[in-house]
Order: C-alpha cells, then sequence, then structure tokens
C-alpha cells in the first residue's frame, strides 16, 4: 500500500513539478562534479604526456649528439688509436644507460681485405677477421655487397663495451645483415644519421640502431670517394626498453606505445599502467601522439589513458545522491500521509479492474484456441468424409468394372449354353462360366482384403503387414526390402491396427509407384507412448518446398492426425523419401 501511495502521490501535478526539479538538480549537481573531475583528469594527462614526448625527444637529442661525438673523435683519432676512443664511450655509456653500445665501421675494399686483417691483428686483435652473416635458407646468396656500384665491405673495427660475448663480432661486415645494409646505405646517401627497424636482443628487451657514415672529412662525398680508403661509420645500439622506462613513472595511469614505419608497428613491448585500478564509469579515453621525426630517428610516442570516475568518485556522488534523497524524502512522507487512504482505495479498485482485464484475455484467448480447434475439426471431419466418399466411389467403380462386366459374360455364356445342344459346345461353355466365377470370387476376394484383410483378425498386425507386403511381389521387381516389426504391435487397439496397416500400405504402394526405387526399409515399433512407422525409399524423391505434402501421402497425413499422431517428411530431388509416422497410444494398452 506504500508503494500504491507513492505512485499516486507522484502523478499529482505538482509532485511532478518537484520531482522534475529534484531530479534535475541532481543530474545538474552530478554534471557538474563529473565535469569538474574529467577536466582534472585530462589537465594532469596533458601535462604529464608533454613531460613524456620532452623526456623522449631529449633522449633522442642525446643520442644523436653521442653518435655525432663519438664520429668526430673517430675522424680526427683515426683508426690506428681507437683505444683512446673507449674512454669517451664508457663514460657516455655511464652517463646514459640507455646508450647499449657504441661501434665502429670502416670500408674496406676487397682487394684490400687480407691488409686490412692484418693491420687490425697487428693493432691487439690477434683473432680479426672479416666475416659475414649467411644465411640458413639461401647459404649461396650473394658474397658481396655493392656501394654505388663498386664492391665493399663495412666491417666493425671497434666495438664498446668490449666483452667476452662480442668480441666474435671483430670483423663482422655489417653490409651482409639485411637490417644494418639498409640502414647504412641509406646514411651514405644521405650523410645524414639513420635508425635501423628495432629487433630483440639477446640480453632481452628491444634495441636499434642509429648509424651515421663519415668520410674523412666527415662528409657523405668524402664516404663515397674514399669508401675503398678507410670510409668511416659510426654506430650507436638503443636500449628502447630504457630508454621509455622513466615514463612509467611520469604518465603512471597510461598505456604508452613508442611506434615506428608507416605500419605503425610497436618499437618495443607497450608500457601499461603502474596503477592497476581502471575507472568504474569509463567516460572517455585521452590521446596523445607526438611525431619524432628528426635526428635520423622517426618515431611515434602514443599514450593513451581512460579517463572517468573511479571509486572515491562514485562515494562521493553516491554521497550527494543519498543526501539531496534524504532532504527529499523528509519533505515527500509529509505530503504523502493525507493521501494515504484515498490511494488505498484507488489501489483495491485497481486491482479489481486488473483481475477483470485478466480475465477477459484469459476469455478472449480460450475462446480463440477454442474455435482453432473447432475450425480444425471441422476441416477433419470433411476431410474424412472425402477420404470415404472417394473409398465408396472406387469400390462402386471396381463392383462396376469387375463384377459387373464378368457377371454379364456369365450371363451370355449362361444364355448361349440354354440354346446349346451339342455336348462338345455345353462343356466349353461351362468351362468359361466356372473361369469366369473364378475371376469373380478373386476379384471379390482381393476386394474384402484391401477392405479389412484377413490375417489382421486372425493373426494380427505383424503377420497382416507382412503378408500384404508380400503381395506387392517386390523380389520380381528386383527391388531389396528391409523389413522390421516388433512383436509387442500386436497388442494395441483395433482402431490404432487399422490405421497402421493402411498406412503402411498406402507408403508401400506410394514408393512402389512413384519412387523408382531399388531398396526399400519398413519399421514398425513401439517407442515411449507411440507406435512408430518408419517407410524409407532410395528413390528419386520430390522437392518439399513445392510438395509439402508429396506423391499421394494426404491420406496417410490424414490417418495419422484423426489419431492424434503426426507425419514427418524428410526428402531432397534424388535423394529418396523417409516417412516417419508417430501415433499415440491411449494409457490403457501401454
Amino acid at each position: 500500500m506504500e508503494k500504491s501511495s507513492q505512485l499516486d502521490f507522484f502523478l499529482l501535478p505538482s509532485t511532478l513539478i518537484r520531482l522534475f526539479f529534484w531530479i534535475s538538480s541532481i543530474f545538474v549537481v552530478l554534471f557538474v562534479f563529473v565535469s569538474w573531475v574529467t577536466n582534472e583528469q585530462r589537465t594532469k594527462f596533458y601535462k604529464e604526456s608533454n613531460d613524456a614526448f620532452f623526456h623522449v625527444n631529449e633522449q633522442l637529442v642525446i643520442n644523436d649528439a653521442a653518435l655525432a661525438g663519438f664520429g668526430s673523435l673517430l675522424t680526427s683519432i683515426g683508426t690506428n688509436n681507437i683505444q683512446k676512443a673507449r674512454n669517451f664511450t664508457k663514460r657516455m655509456r655511464t652517463a646514459y644507460p640507455h646508450i647499449y653500445m657504441f661501434e665502429g665501421l670502416t670500408s674496406v675494399d676487397p682487394e684490400n681485405k687480407a691488409q686490412h686483417q692484418e693491420k687490425m691483428q697487428k693493432l691487439g686483435y690477434p683473432g680479426y677477421e672479416i666475416t659475414r652473416y649467411v644465411s640458413k635458407k639461401n647459404p649461396l646468396g650473394k658474397t658481396i655487397d655493392m656501394v654505388n656500384g663498386a664492391p665493399m665491405y663495412f666491417p666493425i673495427f671497434y666495438i664498446d663495451p668490449y666483452l667476452d660475448s662480442v668480441k666474435g663480432l671483430m670483423g663482422f661486415d655489417m653490409m651482409s645483415a639485411r637490417n644494418m645494409r639498409v640502414t647504412l646505405l641509406e646514411s651514405i646517401e644521405s650523410g645524414k644519421p639513420v635508425a635501423s627497424a628495432p629487433w630483440s636482443l639477446k640480453e632481452g628487451g628491444r634495441g636499434y640502431t642509429l648509424i651515421k657514415a663519415l668520410g674523412m672529412d666527415d662528409s657523405a662525398q668524402g664516404v663515397m670517394a674514399e669508401h675503398g680508403k678507410g670510409g668511416l661509420a659510426v654506430l650507436i645500439v638503443i636500449k628502447i626498453d630504457t630508454m621509455l622506462a622513466p615514463l612509467r613513472n611520469i604518465v603512471p595511469e597510461a598505456n604508452i606505445q613508442l611506434l615506428y614505419g608507416k605500419g605503425r608497428k610497436l618499437a618495443t613491448q607497450e608500457i601499461f599502467p603502474q596503477t592497476l585500478s581502471t575507472p568504474i564509469i569509463e567516460i572517455d579515453t585521452l590521446v596523445e601522439e607526438y611525431k619524432l621525426e628528426d635526428l635520423g630517428q622517426s618515431f611515434i610516442l602514443s599514450i593513451k589513458q581512460s579517463s572517468g570516475l573511479f571509486a572515491p568518485h562514485i562515494q562521493a556522488m553516491a554521497m550527494l545522491i543519498l543526501l539531496m534523497c534524504f532532504i527529499y524524502g523528509a519533505y515527500y512522507r509529509s505530503l504523502i500521509a493525507k493521501y494515504r487512504l484515498q490511494l488505498q482505495r484507488d489501489s483495491a479498485l485497481l486491482k479489481i479492474n486488473q483481475q477483470h482485464d485478466s480475465l477477459e484475455i484469459m476469455v478472449a484467448s480460450r475462446t480463440k484456441a477454442l474455435q482453432r480447434k473447432s475450425d480444425e475439426n471441422i476441416s477433419l471431419v470433411q476431410q474424412l468424409i472425402r477420404v470415404q466418399e472417394d473409398q465408396i466411389h472406387h469400390i462402386a467403380r471396381e463392383l462396376h468394372d469387375g463384377f459387373g462386366q464378368t457377371l454379364t459374360a456369365i450371363k451370355i455364356n449362361a444364355h448361349i449354353l440354354e440354346n446349346t445342344k451339342k455336348i462338345k459346345d455345353v462343356y466349353s461353355y461351362a468351362q468359361d462360366i466356372t473361369a469366369q466365377a473364378n475371376t469373380l470370387y478373386d476379384t471379390m476376394h482381393d476386394m474384402i482384403q484391401r477392405l479389412r484383410p484377413e490375417a489382421l483378425d486372425m493373426f494380427g498386425l505383424k503377420a497382416s503387414i507382412e503378408q500384404c507386403i508380400s503381395a506387392f511381389h517386390l523380389n520380381e521387381q528386383g527391388i531389396e526390402l528391409e523389413l522390421y516389426i516388433d512383436d509387442k504391435v500386436n497388442a494395441v487397439e483395433e482402431i490404432i491396427s487399422i490405421a497402421s496397416y493402411r498406412i503402411v500400405q498406402e507408403l508401400v504402394n506410394n514408393a512402389l509407384k512413384y519412387a523408382k526405387l531399388a531398396k526399400l526399409k519398413v519399421s514398425l515399433f513401439i517407442d515411449s507412448n507411440d507406435i512408430v512407422i518408419c517407410v524409407e525409399d532410395d528413390g528419386i524423391g520430390f522437392d518439399p518446398l513445392k510438395n509439402k505434402v508429396g506423391f499421394g501421402l494426404s491420406g496417410v497425413d490424414e490417418r495419422a492426425r484423426s489419431l492424434g499422431g503426426m507425419v514427418d517428411i524428410n526428402t531432397q530431388i534424388d535423394e529418396g523419401v523417409k516417412v516417419l509416422v508417430r501415433i499415440p497410444i491411449p494409457q490403457t494398452q501401454i
């Protein structure tokens, strides 16, 4: 009754106006609160994103400066005093941990290969030898690469840190590795630093190489002119994961991606938010992307962060709503008391009307169902009458065609016999009359069998169906028969037994008449509370969409429906016909 009172009270115009202003005030307060929260998140996100961009850009500037300083140093001291470069590279790696390795390359004409190897061995690298990468898929590929049409090696002559794990790289020809070759040739062509595509480091994580080709005069023209006489190239290996690591703290609640190339591939693994909490209600996704295309290192820094309401925000909103609800609730209860008795009466009247409407709906539904059932019964009766009339017409035609003609012949022969005087002729006409009487007897016996088979009364349903099917002489027609009849079918009542016999008779007759079959399968058994008849052939079938009933199967459907059964016809063109009939057995028969 309390709910009814509240509902009626809300329907009053004055209450609706008050309610509208109250709900509007809630939405206004929530909108202001959500706007404030999201603006705070957006401002913080943009500030942190800019800080992250400046950090990454600063690292790229450091990379370029370190590479330029290393190149200038090698250009000035040459390749004979490479030990002096280690102090510089060591200081740079200590100051900037994301710089993983420094390497120096020199161009070597293939004719000067032995001379270069001997020179490096004298400088303290006894096992130094120019080696090339050999592909497992194509071990007999190119044996040497070209620079501006000239054959050339670009072996490593300097590595820092010079650890046991990387000593084997000394003398490795960078032109033989595709990723390094493409990057090196771009730098030779442009004279500027060029970054390679990122790749996985053996020590874990991802890195990329920043390469700059140098001539002895530190120019691209010098490289092209001096490539066979000691042209230089310097490179540094950058650990991307180390370079981006500080971003976890700069933008702790964002997803950070460093992308490269036109396909926007990940340069390293995505950095996920440090905080595991996500907005309970996500309102927006904040996205900032910064292009880093300077200094030979082309990347896109993508930063994404979900903006919305977290648990503390939801709690604050709930407190605001509860407070406003409490204030309005107290006001509401003071107004509704005086309407309660009237609303109780209206509630009772409403229930009576609802029950009345429900009853009318039930009556209408039941009336519709009864009318539909009546229409179905009328249709079924009409169909049964039509079937009976067809049977009577068929019997009358057979009596006229069979009995009438035979009796006429007997009458004619008897009349002739009356006027015959010769014994020989009497004997001949007597034989004709006997043969015609036998034919008449056979016709009558066949008609009686079709009207009411004797075996059905004498031996039961199973024997009568076996006799019925044998009368079709399937073996003589070259048709293979598979017959299964359960002995339990003999126990069903007469009306079901007769219907089952007629259904089998009609299905087999239709199959032989229309199907053009080579194999026939007939089954009759008891399944749960039904007697099941299944007749299946491998004949030509028919299109069920064009002819839902099939070739002469309407009689089967009518017989089954008259006993509360159903018929399922499964067929396709050239795939035979399978007819499944189920007729319920009264509980007293089970």
